[in-house]
């Protein structure tokens, strides 16, 4: 059960930025009803014109818990669904989204911010998808994925669950900027400042165009992705590798 404690919404004085912050110690692994919440919190933030999203030092989120990998339909459908309305939320706010990434960020997490319209990372930030890994893949990646880093990055990115540092990955474009660790809060903030600053309307028509291919992605390659995932719900081999990936070492 996620508590406010585990994701929380902060308000500048004046409403124009909020902070969504992700705080599951240690590694903001997120269950599907943090993924839930997190959709909430967006959708009430929609008052504000920027969203800065971010986690812990550790980790911006080590992705969707293993638990939720396993091949149980009902489970494997709260977690799509979960995951959805949270993809939705984030492409559909009036607010800008702009994820800082510190840590890990990876599967999940990494999904988020292929939701976000900006994103800074620390230069040593890991990021990827391992699903791989498990004998599965990332819906919301392979939906998203080809549309920001195209899809010749994007194959060899979720085919063989690379881990990119986030300098790389900001070469890839799969982030906007990175930055040292030390400096990701200041830049975070001189960058909202910044965005804070532009004309509202022109700021909006620009963030609708920019939009409209994660738009589209969520629209017809995420159904596709989802029930290829869902097909995978018998797969014994996804079984045996969670159970494995969960075997005390």
């Amino acid at each position: 059960m996620s508590s406010p404690d585990r994701v929380r919404l902060e308000r500048s004085g004046d409403g124009a930025r909020a902070d969504l912050r992700i705080s599951i110690p240690p590694l903001n692994v997120l269950g599907a009803e943090d993924l839930a919440a997190l959709a909430r919190q967006v959708e009430l933030s929609r008052e504000a014109r920027v969203l800065v999203i971010m986690g812990l030092p550790r980790a911006f989120s080590a992705g969707v818990d293993v638990a939720d990998h396993v091949p149980e339909p009902a489970r494997i459908e709260r977690m799509l669904g979960a995951m959805r309305g949270l993809l939705e939320a984030l492409i559909e706010t009036p607010a800008i989204t702009l994820a800082a990434i510190s840590g890990a960020c990876l599967g999940g997490g990494a999904e988020i911010v292929a939701a976000c319209d900006l994103s800074l990372a620390a230069e040593d930030a890991r990021i990827g998808f391992p699903e791989i890994r498990l004998a599965c893949f990332p819906p919301g990646a392979a939906a998203l994925l080809p549309g920001r880093i195209g899809e010749a990055r994007a194959a060899e990115w979720i085919l063989s669950g690379r881990i990119s540092s986030g300098r790389a990955a900001a070469e890839a474009g799969f982030v906007s900027r990175a930055v040292g660790a030390a400096r990701l809060s200041e830049e975070t903030d001189r960058l909202a400042a910044r965005l804070l600053g532009m004309a509202g309307e022109g700021l909006s028509a620009a963030r609708d165009l920019m939009r409209a291919g994660r738009r589209e992605a969520l629209a017809t390659r995420l159904p596709l992705a989802e029930d290829a995932y869902r097909r995978l719900a018998g797969n014994e081999q996804l079984a045996r590798a969670v159970q494995e990936f969960r075997r005390p070492r």
